[in-house]
């Protein structure tokens, strides 16, 4: 079947999907939306790009053409409130719109025009992917999508990347707790909460040394709370790391440490878990299919820096516990996170979108 895979532009998740498909029987297609191209990533080999994008959003009217001028058969699209969107108003099927989380959970949440954008394009959509079963109960109860045409699958994880290395079982009760957190610094992401954590733990003598990984547009402000305040020598800003850095990253915490207010599946829960790193993050409903608290790591009130700072000393008046939880977390990841078993689910979603499509034409 000739598909097309269509994203705002080439990230470390959209390579991801890409790589998966070019190992399988579909002859792919990519088309970005934009000319976004994350550091040192590249189209896997055997993937054509059809369009090259410029600043200017390319029109429906473009994408119809594109659709027809390579023969395309099968769609598979997101986010929703955009991408799919876009594919949604050519009028083409089967069309897969994919959530990212974000598109349904958050940015839904606090504009009208996209959630009216979403429910436009699920209403042309065959079948329904997201990563985590929060998307879905909104996706259903909510936009009114078929349950019966959505296919849910964590993106999972490269267990040959991802993996324990023993670094943690070096450390002593008299070290500082090893933290680390590297989800964008962005409102939805929680990240002035989980400064203010950081912040306050500090004062309450908490000996710990936290890595603080990415970027966005909080990071300059929050940086300088961090640098006008006690805990500024125990915090390392390490900006933006490489896919083939994270595991060192990951290995060499005994926290992972995510403040979200919103969020799929997140990957880089996943990630860290992978790693036996014991989570530490915000008791919201997606987290809630990963995290189980006090068995496979541990959660805090969503949004409360100060439960946060409770549940940091705790961790540390509990350091054998860590280990625990963290091998607990390693287990689950290995049988839910596994990225060759989840990709298979994706492309089960391509022949229900084909079945679907066949018995509407019927």
């Amino acid at each position: 079947m000739r598909v097309l895979y269509a994203s705002r532009g080439l990230g470390v998740h959209d390579e991801r999907f890409l790589k998966a498909l070019s190992k399988s029987s579909h002859e792919v297609f990519f088309l970005p939306l934009t000319p976004s191209v994350g550091t040192g990533l590249c189209l896997p080999e055997g993937i054509r790009q059809i369009h090259q994008p410029t600043e200017k959003m390319i029109t429906p009217h473009s994408i119809g053409s594109l659709l027809e001028r390579w023969n395309i058969e099968l769609v598979h699209a997101g986010p929703v409130n955009d991408v799919a969107r876009s594919i949604a108003y050519t009028g083409f099927r089967p069309l897969i719109s994919m959530s990212w989380g974000f598109d349904l959970l958050w940015e839904a949440e606090r504009d009208l025009l996209l959630w009216m954008s979403i429910k436009e394009a699920l209403e042309q959509s065959t079948v329904f992917f997201c990563d985590a079963h929060t998307v879905e109960s909104k996706a259903v109860e909510e936009y009114g999508f078929d349950s019966s045409r959505v296919v849910v699958f964590p993106w999972g994880v490269d267990h040959t990347l991802f993996y324990p290395t023993g670094t943690k079982s070096r450390r002593t009760d008299q070290d500082p707790l090893r933290i680390f957190s590297n989800r964008s610094w962005e409102d939805q992401y929680g990240v002035d909460v989980l400064v203010e954590g950081l912040i306050q733990a500090g004062k309450a003598g908490l000996a710990f040394e936290a890595v603080l990984a990415g970027d966005g547009s909080l990071k300059a402000a929050l940086k300088e709370k961090i640098q006008n305040s006690p805990i500024s020598h125990q915090v390392k800003f390490v900006g933006r790391i490489s896919q083939a850095e994270l595991p060192a990253y990951y290995n060499d915490a005994e926290l992972y440490l995510s403040a979200s207010h919103v969020d799929g599946s997140s990957l880089s829960l996943m990630e860290a878990m992978a790693c036996g790193t014991t989570p530490l993050v915000s008791n919201i409903p997606s987290n809630l299919e990963w995290v189980t608290d006090d068995e496979s790591g541990w959660l805090f009130e969503d949004g409360d820096a100060a439960d946060l700072a409770a549940k940091l000393n705790m961790a540390k008046l509990n350091r054998s516990r860590i280990t625990i939880l963290g091998h607990n977390a390693q287990k689950k990841a290995l049988e839910f996170a596994d990225w060759e078993k989840n990709q298979q689910i994706m492309l089960s979603g391509y022949e229900l979108a084909e079945k679907l499509h066949q018995e509407q034409d019927l």
